[in-house]
């Protein structure tokens, strides 16, 4: 029991020692552990063992306070080293003082010619696209212009402008100028230059050519219309009127004087929608079959008016010579004719008198109305024509749209243009024709009523000679 009891002790003792024995170990390889095992010492017994604790532990602590004056020795040095350190910056700081405020100041200055440089390449940039953009516009302005006609090397040296993909250079931007202030210059002139220009039957012809300003141009007494997409000038394949190509005329030939001339405001398109306006006779063929129905009676209907009013007014003429020798009448002149059918019969038979004279004047109506009753029917039956040409060009119209859609107004511009032209020919007849109808009628009654006053005279006459021989 008590040689348990001292390994026991012993046991505990080691284990109190480890600790001691660690930090002796990392001692190892610098100098030699002095224990008893080391020394070639056994350990026996428990005293043994606490001196070899005891003699480790001093050793120990007298390493450790070497260690701990040997790291204040470095502590030291390294604390003189670090002041001579910040005492070196400090000096460094002082005499880069000057050159640090240097290279601030050109740090700012090369910040602020950045901003500059991008001010500048943004300014260039828009300046670039707004040159690109405009020559684009104003070679598009030029191309329609017809001026282009008389200076046609302009269009390439503005569209090369305009095709360029670097930054414009002066000498450019001073061409665009030019070439702006050379189309506002010309557009205020009346110029007479020699140039190709296309006939109607599309050959090509050498003329001088007058030009008012990019407006209209003349040569030869025909007006021009210009072509932007070819940059030419063609001859209008239909003319306006006659006075006006007169006028150009008379201008290009007398070239200082003042005189009129015509101008298309609209730079030709006036001009050009002549070649679609349809002139009288495809008018007339437009509307067809009835339209020329409509024209034939309107024609008999005019011809028939003014040969009774011609009738007419002769009758109404010889009527009033008659009415100046009322003693002498004549077989001329229906009064004439009125008055002698009553000759050899005495006033006093006022009956038979009476009967004659009716004879007389209902036997001269007939002639004095011959024909008012065509007329007026012509006058009604023209409108009728007009609706059956517009019933009949709507019912055209409606079957090209049942055959080939409305995609295409040009398939339904015949039916429609016959249903229009139709009803206008008819309005156009029936309208003259009745005033032509009022006016003879008017004609008519005028000499009736004459003719009807003079045999109440006749017979009023008669009366008094009665009454007088009673």
């Amino acid at each position: 029991m008590r040689r348990s009891r001292g390994v026991l002790l012993a046991a505990l003792l080691w284990l109190g020692a480890w600790p001691a024995t660690l930090a002796l170990a990392e001692e190892r390889d610098q100098e030699p552990a002095q224990t008893p095992a080391a020394s070639g010492q056994q350990i026996t017994n428990l005293d043994q063992l606490l001196e070899s604790v005891r003699r480790a532990q001093r050793e120990q602590q007298a390493r450790n306070a070497e260690r701990e004056q040997r790291f204040l020795r470095d502590k030291q040095q390294q604390q003189a080293l670090l002041a001579e350190s910040r005492r070196a910056f400090e000096r460094s700081k002082n005499e880069n003082q000057p050159l640090l405020a240097v290279t601030e100041g050109n740090a700012a200055e090369i910040e602020r010619l950045k901003a500059q440089l991008q001010d500048v390449v943004r300014d260039m940039g828009d300046l670039a696209s707004t040159f690109r953009e405009f020559s684009g516009d104003f070679s598009a302005v030029l191309q329609d212009s017809m001026i282009t006609a008389q200076l046609p090397e302009r269009s390439e040296q503005l569209q090369a402008l305009a095709a360029a993909t670097t930054h414009p250079s002066i000498d450019e931007i001073q061409a665009l100028w030019l070439l702006l202030q050379e189309e506002m210059t010309e557009a205020a002139r009346i110029a007479v230059f020699d140039t190709a220009v296309v006939q109607v039957d599309g050959t090509t012809e050498q003329r001088q050519v007058l030009r008012v300003g990019p407006f209209s141009a003349f040569s030869g007494g025909d007006f021009l219309r210009f072509v932007p997409e070819t940059g030419e000038l063609l001859v209008l394949s239909r003319q306006p009127a006659a006075r006006l190509r007169t006028a150009a005329a008379t201008f290009l030939e007398q070239p200082g004087q003042v005189s009129s001339l015509t101008v298309d405001p609209s730079r030709g398109s006036l001009l050009g929608m002549l070649s679609y306006t349809p002139s009288l006779r495809e008018r007339i063929e437009q509307g067809g079959m009835i339209g020329l129905i409509i024209i034939a009676l309107g024609s008999l209907g005019l011809l028939m008016a003014a040969w009774r009013g011609l009738y007419l007014g002769v009758v109404y003429l010889r009527i009033r010579r008659q009415l100046q020798h009322l003693q002498s009448p004549s077989d001329s002149n229906p009064l004439g004719r009125v008055l002698k059918s009553v000759e050899g019969i005495g006033l006093h038979d006022e009956e038979l008198l009476q009967l004659k004279l009716d004879e007389a004047v209902l036997a001269e109506m007939p002639a004095l109305e011959r024909g008012n009753g065509v007329i007026k029917l012509l006058a009604a039956t023209s409108p009728l024509l007009g609706l059956l040409g517009t019933v009949t060009g709507m019912i055209l119209t409606f079957q090209a749209i049942s055959l080939f859609g409305t995609g295409d107004p040009k398939l339904m511009a015949g039916g429609i243009s016959q249903a229009l032209v139709t009803t206008v020919l008819g309005l156009v007849v029936a309208i003259p024709l009745l005033f032509c109808h009022s006016i003879i009628a008017y004609l008519s009654r005028t000499m009736v009523q004459r003719l009807d006053e003079q045999c109440a005279g006749v017979l009023a006459r008669s009366a008094e000679q009665q009454e007088r021989n009673p």
